[in-house]
């Protein structure tokens, strides 16, 4: 019973728009970092006939116990998914 209880704890009801829910789409990212903050920009970049230009799509502010576990998330999905495409007969 303290197991259940352990992981409804661990569970949040996530609430969205569905203009969210319909995402963005970046290409190129940019992230800084302030004394309290890590800032990521989310760019959409486009090279197109010497117009070398990108729109911003999304800013999002983390402090950097966030950051660094949005690092070790992101790292370990990368990891599992290199793991099946190269375990399935592809190249890396």
């Amino acid at each position: 019973m303290a197991e259940q209880q352990s992981q409804d704890q661990n569970n949040i009801m996530v609430n969205a728009d569905p203009k969210v829910l319909k995402g963005h789409y970046a290409n190129a990212f940019s992230v800084t970092s302030q004394e309290r903050d890590v800032v990521i920009d989310f760019l959409s970049h486009v090279n197109m006939k010497g117009n070398n230009s990108a729109q911003l799509v999304s800013r999002i502010f983390l402090n950097h116990f966030s950051a660094k576990s949005l690092i070790e998330t992101l790292k370990n999905t990368i990891d599992q998914w290199e793991k099946m495409r190269y375990e399935n007969g592809g190249q890396k």
